[in-house]
């Protein structure tokens, strides 16, 4: 007994001046942990003893990333944009409390998805007059892998249209939550629309199908004049510009020849078309008075895989032409006589119209007038005689202007015609 007393007093005599060894005890954990969704911002609220906090994001399977710290000074809540959180199929949040450099346990929320809204579907497209464009579509539902999880909201998720420009400009058009159509105000063209969507975890990815706005210019060539009846030889361009700098090869463009007898008339359809971007094509018509023609180009809608084409309507500017009276026959007959002898002199022209005018002969030097020149629907018939000097004469004919069915042919001089008299 007395050897086990002095061993005791020894080894309490040995521990004098040595230090125990320190063991801090790790602090109590967070309670009462509450996540809620609030104005797009994941927040939460807890309850501690005044220490530090430190707040981690896990995904499941992956370990927890840090998100942020807290003083102990900070009140016990934290609220962060939902979208600074990765998309997974089930997340949850971690609230450590921190006590001189010891963490406690974790308090930690219910799991809960932070998916992103599906791609909409663009359904159609269609250009206004006034170069609006009106947009359909369909988004599917938010895919959800933590049913009725605390920060669940209702809905898709809200579309919007953006427009990217000619050069580096682009435009940004919201539409109303819940929508499933809208208008893109007129934009400079060429452009392109496309679609997504953005719920509060963010934006979703860009639906497969566009919108193309494009331009599609027109060209006319017009002769200044022809005949009556005569086919007037108009030759059309067309120029399509989809995207900045890049002229499309198209075919079958529906284009219109349109006319006016004056610019105070309405435009008047003549002709339909198939046009190309290729090549000049014939868009020429019958010429039946003068008038001012122009191409119109109907606005254009074309939908080719996932892209819808649209383009407005244009014109050219107006292109005047000049239509003469045609001569179909004129003459003598005989055109060769003796002097004195009997002859006829006969003309016809078209359109048939009853008009007089002059038949008139040259001395070299000028014209004169020699007799009257009646038509009675298109025909002149004048009988005479040959002069007694011997020699080729030669002659024409002069008709005024004149209006037939509403549009006026101008005043026509015929080609020259030869009398022998031998």
């Amino acid at each position: 007994m007395r050897k086990f007393a002095l061993a005791a007093t020894a080894v309490a005599a040995l521990s004098v001046g040595l230090q125990t060894p320190a063991f801090a005890a790790a602090p109590d954990a967070p309670t009462d942990l509450k996540i809620s969704m609030v104005d797009l911002h994941v927040n939460l609220t807890w309850k501690d003893d005044n220490a530090k906090n430190v707040i981690y994001v896990e995904k499941e399977g992956e370990a927890p990333y840090l998100l942020t710290t807290l003083a102990e000074t900070a009140p016990n809540e934290f609220s962060t944009p939902a979208f600074r959180i990765k998309e997974s199929d089930k997340t949850r949040m971690i609230v450590k409390s921190e006590v001189g450099g010891e963490l406690s346990e974790g308090a930690v929320s219910d799991w809960f998805d932070t998916h992103r809204p599906a791609a909409p579907a663009l359904q159609d497209a269609n250009l206004a007059a006034n170069l609006t464009t009106s947009l359909s579509w369909t988004l599917g539902p938010v895919a959800d892998s933590t049913p009725n999880d605390p920060l669940d909201l209702p809905g898709n998720g809200d579309v919007f249209a953006s427009v990217d420009l000619p050069g580096t400009n682009a435009y940004t058009q919201d539409f109303d939550a819940g929508t499933t159509s809208g208008v893109v105000p007129a934009q400079a063209r060429p452009a392109a629309i496309k679609l997504r969507a953005m719920n509060e975890w963010g934006v979703g990815p860009w639906g497969t199908k566009i919108v193309r706005l494009g331009t599609l210019g027109a060209g006319i060539t017009v002769p200044a004049s022809a005949v009556y009846g005569a086919r007037l030889g108009i030759k059309s361009t067309l120029d399509l510009f989809t995207s900045e700098g890049r002229e499309e090869r198209a075919s079958g463009i529906k284009v219109e020849l349109q006319a006016r007898a004056k610019a105070a008339d309405a435009w008047k359809t003549y002709g339909r078309y198939a046009g190309n971007t290729t090549t000049a094509f014939d868009t020429g018509m019958a010429a039946q008075g003068n008038r001012q023609y122009r191409l119109l180009v109907p606005a254009r809608k074309v939908v080719s895989g996932n892209v819808i084409v649209l383009t407005p309507a244009t014109s050219t500017s107006a292109k005047s032409s000049q239509t003469f009276i045609k001569f179909v026959s004129a003459g003598f007959t005989p055109s060769s006589v003796k002097p004195g002898a009997n002859v006829d002199f006969s003309a016809k022209i078209q359109p048939g119209a009853t008009i007089s005018g002059n038949l008139q002969a040259t001395d070299g030097k000028s014209w004169y007038n020699v007799t009257s020149a009646p038509f009675k629907n298109g025909s002149l018939l004048k009988h005479g005689g040959a002069g007694p000097d011997k020699g080729t004469y030669r002659y024409r004919i002069i008709l005024p202007s004149i209006v037939v069915n509403g549009l006026a042919l101008s005043a026509t001089t015929s080609s020259t015609f030869t009398l022998t008299v031998r």
